[in-house]
């Protein structure tokens, strides 16, 4: 039956193996479909894009040609006007402000790109406030935010700006043009500003939802439409790109474009900037559709086989976690019984075994608890408590009566050492208990050393009801004065207490010479009484990891030693797990 449940595993495996690399495979296979088919589907667009850009370059090459055109023209005109603010004939010089202005208004009303001319002149005149034309002092032309564009020039496009109309705020670009006489002299400026919404319309054509930027031969962006996002950050890399035609991909960290863009005979570069997302969608959801029906498949067969597996390895599986489970927790009568095949006769063999294992338990713990009641009363036997303690009561009177106080003193302790160390047979003691003893035992060594023996002891109030393992504390305390102080004229010990959170820590200090590197290594021969290697034992039997004894020793500094205990409030609970563990052994 092992073997069949051990085959039916293996099959499993094998399935799940398979299944694996089934997936990998399609994973593969779906990503191949998506490169391709999307690689596909970018030259395609970039090629539709390439040949829209054109057209769309040659419309709006036309348009501002004739821009720089009637800008051109009406320079000349000016120079032919010929307007002097300084004309001494009073009627001459209003006509020829009146043909200036009706000759710019004219340029205004022939296209519909242009809103309005400003004019920038040396002492300029006044201006119908709700026509076109606007006539300022050409010194203001170095407040413009757009002077720069235009200092070292001729003439010049200039960015996106808004203007101030009649029916309220307006973008614009301007075209301008510095003004010479005959004579060669600079003496004004004139600035077209054509609408931006008519560049965008030109730059749009017919197409909606587009992100389109307009370069002109200095990099700077003269008009654009779509995500703004999209335009700032594909227009460094163009500008390092070299000056041509052509189609890019661009990664970006979020995400990636295609870039596509057509340059102008006058050195005007249309782009085109299109999220990568949206042309490959359908090669995504192609991907996706293969993935899906793939995985789809892998499932039901791996659902199927999952099933019909568990048939036969249900039953084993429950057998072997009653197994692991510990034979007295009484749990075998869980076992299921409505099997009448080999599984039945399984649990009906493991049942009996189980319940003979029962029996044998309960009689290995009558055995231990009479074995110990039988070591207390021996000790009894050995020690008798009542014939000591009567004993060291007489000799404390005879030292008072001699006038021996420090003797009477150290019999006194030790009758309250006895006391606690017996404890009747416990095991277990109130951590308050253990604190007396080894004050009584520090007391008595005080009497010996003196002012040159310091001891402090820090007790959490709330710890002292707790239990304790008896002479938890003292083999340390014992160490420290025996052998950490030896050939010390002086010595420190420091005791701690506290709570750690469900736990209790001890802590115990001294500054003596430290521990040999083989303080825990059995000795040769016997020496009796507690040990340190005696308390770690005793606390690794009764509690196990993740409590026990670590010690810290630096030769010549001293030692701390730390002991980690469970919070006991209920010491029969303790006592009856230490009997039962102790049946295993």
């Amino acid at each position: 039956m092992f073997n069949l449940f051990k085959r039916v595993r293996i099959g499993r495996l094998f399935f799940g193996s398979f299944a694996a690399f089934i997936a990998v495979l399609l994973l593969i296979s779906s990503w191949i479909s998506y490169s391709l088919t999307s690689r596909e589907l970018a030259d395609n667009t970039a090629n539709y894009q390439q040949d829209l850009l054109n057209e769309l370059n040659k419309r709006l090459a036309t348009q501002l040609n004739s821009i720089e055109q009637m800008s051109n023209a009406a320079s000349r005109n000016i120079d032919i006007i010929g307007y002097d603010p300084l004309e001494s004939d009073l009627f001459e010089r209003n006509k020829r402000k009146v043909d200036l202005s009706n000759l710019l208004a004219s340029i205004t009303y022939s296209t519909t790109m242009v809103q309005s001319i400003y004019l920038y002149i040396d002492r300029p005149f006044v201006t119908d406030a709700q026509g076109p034309i606007r006539v300022y002092d050409w010194q203001k032309l170095k407040d413009e935010d757009w002077f720069l564009d235009i200092q070292n020039n001729d003439f010049a496009w200039v960015k996106e700006r808004t203007i101030q109309t009649n029916t309220g705020s307006l973008a614009v670009t301007g075209f301008a043009r510095k003004l010479y006489n005959n004579s060669g002299i600079y003496y004004g400026l004139l600035l077209l500003n054509v609408k931006s919404s008519e560049i965008q319309n030109l730059i749009r054509g017919e197409t909606e939802g587009r992100s389109r930027l307009l370069i002109d031969a200095g990099g700077r962006t003269i008009a654009a439409i779509g995500d703004p996002n999209l335009q700032e950050s594909e227009l460094e890399k163009i500008r390092l790109k070299e000056k041509s035609g052509s189609v890019h991909l661009t990664a970006k960290p979020q995400n990636e474009s295609l870039l596509v863009w057509s340059k102008s005979p006058s050195n005007w570069t249309l782009i085109e900037v299109t999220p990568w997302k949206s042309i490959v969608n359908g090669s995504i959801r192609l991907a996706l559709i293969l993935l899906t029906v793939g995985l789809s498949a892998i499932f039901i067969a791996s659902f199927f086989t999952f099933f019909i597996s568990r048939q036969f390895t249900n039953p084993i599986r429950l057998l072997v976690a009653f197994m692991n489970k510990l034979p007295d927790r009484g749990l075998v009568s869980d076992l299921p019984t409505d099997y009448t095949n080999e599984f039945g006769n399984l649990f009906n063999g493991y049942r009996k075994q189980m319940e003979r294992i029962d029996e044998l338990l309960i009689s290995l713990k009558a055995q231990h608890k009479r074995q110990r009641e039988a070591e207390i009363k021996a000790l009894q036997a050995m020690i008798n408590p009542h014939f000591l303690y009567n004993t060291l009561d007489q000799l404390n009177w005879l030292a008072i009566d001699s006038g021996q106080t420090k003797i009477s003193k150290i019999l006194s302790l030790m009758g309250k050492m006895f006391r606690i160390g017996l404890s009747n047979g416990e095991t277990l003691i109130p951590i308050a208990d253990e604190i007396t003893h080894i004050e009584c035992y520090l007391q008595i060594q005080q009497i010996r050393w003196g002012d040159r023996l310091a001891f402090t002891i820090s007790v959490d109030e709330t710890a002292k009801d707790l239990y304790v393992p008896r002479l938890t504390l003292q083999p340390f305390i014992e160490n420290a004065i025996i052998h950490g102080f030896h050939g010390r004229k002086k010595g420190e010990i420091r005791v701690n207490v506290q709570l750690l959170g469900q736990d209790i820590q001890f802590q115990v200090w001294d500054d003596g010479v430290g521990l040999r590197p083989d303080w825990d290594q059995p000795k040769a021969r016997k020496t009796g009484g507690y040990g340190l290697r005696n308390v770690k034992e005793r606390i690794e039997a009764y509690f196990g990891p993740p409590y026990g004894v670590h010690i810290t020793s630096t030769e010549g500094r001293g030692t701390e030693v730390t002991i980690l205990l469970p919070q006991i409030q209920n010491k029969e609970e303790v006592e009856e797990r230490y009997h039962v563990e102790n049946t295993h052994y």
